[in-house]
């Protein structure tokens, strides 16, 4: 079994190489690098993206994509736990936590043209604005529209009744003004999101052609514009980039179906880096080596597993017998073998949760909920005042579990209808489509339902305000999970500018609500990646963020006698 402090390190022990400084890339020039190409450019394996632009972005390869084309305002290093600047040079914030200004550096798009506070005011309208050109060709609201719902004019925007975001200003044209509608000290965390970067005016001036070939700020420009039924995707370094200049003149992207058929890709010699499906995880793991720290492959150490921003958990029905006794929720998460999900049925991908705060989360404690751990005795003990055994060891308590059928779940839920069966309580399983779970989990038609709540920002709030604040939409706070004090500390930390305090304020809220458990964790959610042996260096971070621009190739020489690939690493005094 995979320990908790490799998946720590995997969190916070990405090497300095791939992180980001004060403000831009760091990269390590390799003169050798052109002739170590000329052989064949790093390829990696994607699915297939739904779309290129920005607006649409909702898949992990769409997002990657986004990684490598465009430059957000901020980004997160998970190596210092420190916000750092990327497009912006600096930025201030109020004493009240509601007006942020930025100040740009000097760039240029991949077409040459300056980067301007007013692109970024364009790119965050065109994501809310439902009569923007982005959703005339999408045909569908942007998904990453609440994001920005914290700015003023935000629901204006959003409901058709303005033309703009009024909350987003901009003084001249280096600098971008947010003024919020509450308070947000976090809200720098939320713009180093890699779909909030800026847009030109050509991509509302045509929506479509930009959607095929993206302009971006980024360290990587498209060779060509992309048509969805190609195979491929080239990326070529943007010579003109404010930061330090990609170690890579070029990386080839191969889409797949699927990630089974990426593997197939990476096993042919075709690919060098692609996410690796579970069932081939341990192998994989075992021939190609893990890092003992860190998420970077590097030579004899070229399979990572990423921690992530997400967990897997079920939420409990908290406004309706019998899981509105909090008792009953305690026995249900003390039943609950995770170790067996992450460690057995995950093929040690995933790690067994020990609360909602995922590891890669600054404040994350662990053992932060002591319900989330198995302890059969206990959850026997707390079931036997309100459902005592009645015969053949099961007691007269029945829960309904709901998840989404064609989630690949069924051996998840399996396991869990065994371990709630093991202290006596039957679960029925209930398995539907997409659409009609929103809607069952809107009408609170469910006892238990499996869900998976993924951050945008690594922060705790992200995690506990949408989860657990009473005035969220009831598609976040789906317990329905209701605490006075909770909702005058999350609100509180908000307005704090000390990220320590800040940082306090929330692990009191975590306590609080871990020991009320209103939602069941189960697992941490990671992904696992292999690469080849040309690979000398690349850093994969929590964030799913696949650090190209500071990649490091190995001398990349073929043996065809043999009709075997022999690979040999570059060797570094």
């Amino acid at each position: 079994m995979i320990d908790r402090r490799t998946f720590l390190g995997g969190a916070f022990g990405v090497c300095a190489l791939g992180m980001l400084p004060a403000c831009g890339l760091i990269t390590a020039e390799d003169p050798g690098s052109a002739d170590i190409e000329s052989a064949r450019p790093l390829a990696i394996s994607l699915i297939a993206p739904a779309t290129l632009d920005l607006y649409g972005a909702q898949d992990e390869s769409a997002f990657t994509l986004a990684w490598q084309l465009f430059d957000s305002l901020t980004s997160y290093d998970f190596y210092s736990g420190e916000l750092s600047c990327l497009a912006a040079e600096r930025f201030e914030a109020s004493e009240d936590a509601r007006t942020f200004t930025f100040h740009l550096r000097d760039a240029v798009f991949h077409n040459g043209e300056a980067v301007t506070a007013e692109d970024f005011k364009r790119a965050w309208e065109r994501i809310v604005n439902p009569a923007s050109a982005a959703a005339a060709v999408a045909g569908a609201p942007s998904s990453l529209a609440s994001m920005l719902s914290v700015i003023e004019g935000f629901e204006e925007l959003r409901q058709g009744n303005a033309r703009e975001l009024a909350g987003v200003t901009c003084p001249d044209a280096q600098t971008l003004r947010v003024a919020l509608r509450t308070p947000y000290a976090d809200f720098p965390y939320v713009l180093a999101h890699p779909a909030l970067g800026p847009v030109p005016a050509a991509a509302e001036d045509d929506a479509e052609a930009f959607a095929r070939q993206p302009i971006g700020n980024g360290p990587f420009r498209l060779a060509a514009a992309w048509e969805p039924e190609t195979s491929a995707i080239e990326l070529v370094r943007f010579e003109d980039y404010a930061g330090e200049s990609a170690t890579l003149s070029s990386v080839r992207v191969e889409l797949a179906k699927d990630i089974e058929e990426g593997y197939q890709l990476f096993q042919t010699g075709d690919a060098d880096v692609c996410r690796c499906p579970v069932r081939e995880a341990s192998g994989a793991a075992s021939s190609h080596g893990r890092p003992e720290d860190g998420n970077v492959m590097m030579r004899g150490r070229r399979f990572v597993c990423c921690a992530g921003l997400a967990t897997s958990m079920l939420a409990c029905n908290c406004l309706a017998s019998p899981l509105d006794n909090a008792d009953v929720r305690r026995a249900l998460s003390f039943a609950i073998d995770r170790d067996y999900l992450a460690g057995t049925l995950y093929r040690e991908t995933r790690i067994a949760a020990d609360g909602v705060i995922p590891p890669a989360v600054k404040g994350y404690r662990e053992a932060a909920w002591p319900y989330a751990a198995l302890d059969r005795e206990r959850a026997e003990e707390l079931l036997e005042t309100s459902y005592p055994v009645v015969e053949e060891g099961m007691r007269d308590l029945t829960v309904r579990l709901l998840y989404h059928a064609d989630g690949g779940h069924r051996e998840i839920i399996e396991a869990i209808v065994e371990n709630l069966a093991e202290v006596g309580v039957v679960c029925e399983t209930e398995g539907v489509e997409l659409e009609e779970l929103r809607r069952r989990v809107a009408a609170r038609d469910f006892d238990l339902v499996r869900m998976d709540w993924a951050t945008d920002a690594p922060v705790m709030d992200g995690v506990l305000f949408p989860l657990f604040f009473s005035g969220s939409d009831a598609s976040t706070n789906v317990s329905g999970y209701r605490d006075d004090n909770v909702d005058e500390q999350l609100a509180e930390a908000r307005t704090v500018e000390s990220e320590t305090t800040r940082i306090s304020l929330l692990q009191d809220v975590d306590n609080t609500v871990g020991r009320d458990c209103p939602v069941i964790p189960l697992m941490f959610q990671a992904t696992p990646y292999v690469g080849s042996e040309r690979v000398e260096e690349l850093s994969i971070d929590p964030q799913g963020r696949i650090g190209l621009a500071t990649a490091q190739l190995g001398d990349y020489r073929r043996q065809r006698s043999s009709g075997v690939a022999s690979l040999w690493g570059r060797v570094r005094s």
